[in-house]
């Protein structure tokens, strides 16, 4: 086992005080305080500290979680070291790369909305990118387990079937990813994705409720579950409300507010009281810009891309005044969504 230093011992021993003889996740912003290291390179540390499994990582609402393993406390010198099995252990199966074969991820966008809705051209460079890295080689899901729908594709039916279908399908263990890109309205005091055949006087009948689409994420089996939300609007930076209500992402907020389940995570493009953006410049939306580029590599440690190391990625990426990721839910433990070493 590889000694300890310097920062990285003082961090974990940090975590372990505030734990204590318990299992307890400690917050990243705690042991930062204790530490008088920033909450931005404390968030780094834990992220290396996982990799190396000497804490498990609960990802929250409120940021990181972290827990000493007894890899972690044999490290600090808690325990005696164990007689070297004389064959290699068996890898742990959620740190393997070994897929369960079921994983699945949908990948839904649409561009060429019919009028007087407006168009929305990054859209579909958002579906073929995030479809094409996601069956990769590189990434955790089999290529016939990727399904996109674009532009008259993605209809009210075809969107509602196939969310329900494969989030009620899914079993415990299996990953499942859906990516929704589009515009989105306000109506009747809920809000609806719109889909392709949506009409703008008929949002409350052939309109995609956020409500029915949490619904499905809820009752879903799996637990490693995730739902990235990328409501938008095109022409260069712009705001990305189909029609102007200042109340939106109120309405966003309420609607996906609890997320029953543990392993389970759905993350909004902004905050309820911003507007989502995106740029012509870049071709995506610019949350779809950093998951894409963070799923690339740059949001990898050691060659993964975690789903915590993910999310940490975007928000030090999106994190301004504009724009803000929310997110509901809680991940404990490590999912890989991508190799690349």
């Amino acid at each position: 086992m590889s000694r300890l230093f310097g920062a990285q011992r003082m961090v974990l021993q940090a975590i372990l005080d505030a734990q204590g003889e318990t299992s307890a996740f400690i917050e990243d912003s705690r042991v930062a305080q204790v530490t008088q290291i920033s909450l931005r390179d404390m968030r780094d540390w834990f992220l290396t500290l996982d990799q190396d499994e000497y804490v498990d990582l609960a990802l929250t609402e409120g940021g990181l979680k972290a827990s000493v393993t007894a890899k972690g406390r044999l490290a600090l010198g808690l325990y005696r070291p164990f007689p070297t099995p004389t064959k290699p252990p068996t890898p742990e199966p959620a740190r393997s790369r070994s897929r369960t074969g079921r994983e699945r991820a949908l990948v839904i966008g649409i561009s060429d909305y019919p009028p007087p809705i407006r168009k929305l051209p990054a859209v579909a460079n958002d579906v073929r990118e995030m479809a094409k890295l996601l069956s990769s080689d590189q990434g955790q899901f089999p290529a016939q387990n990727v399904r996109s729908l674009a532009d008259g594709e993605a209809t009210q039916k075809a969107i509602l079937d196939v969310i329900e279908g494969t989030l009620s399908g899914a079993q415990a263990d299996d990953a499942v990813f859906v990516y929704l890109a589009g515009h989105g309205e306000i109506a009747a005091g809920e809000y609806y994705f719109i889909a392709h055949d949506t009409t703008a006087q008929g949002i409350t009948i052939n309109g995609v409720p956020l409500k029915r689409l949490k619904a499905a994420f809820d009752s879903s089996p799996s637990q490693r579950a995730f739902m990235w939300l990328d409501f938008c609007h095109s022409g260069g930076i712009i705001p990305r409300d189909f029609r102007t209500e200042p109340d939106d992402r109120e309405v966003i907020s309420r609607a996906l507010e609890v997320v029953q389940g543990q392993g389970k995570l759905i993350v909004a493009a902004c905050a309820p009281s911003q507007s989502a953006w995106e740029s012509a410049a870049v071709g995506h939306g610019l949350f779809t810009d950093a998951l894409l580029r963070g799923l690339k590599g740059e949001a990898a440690n050691k060659g993964e891309v975690t789903i915590n190391s993910l999310f940490d990625y975007i928000d030090k990426q999106m994190g301004s005044n504009r724009q803000r990721p929310m997110m509901f839910g809680q991940m404990t433990g490590r999912v890989v969504l991508m190799h690349l070493a």
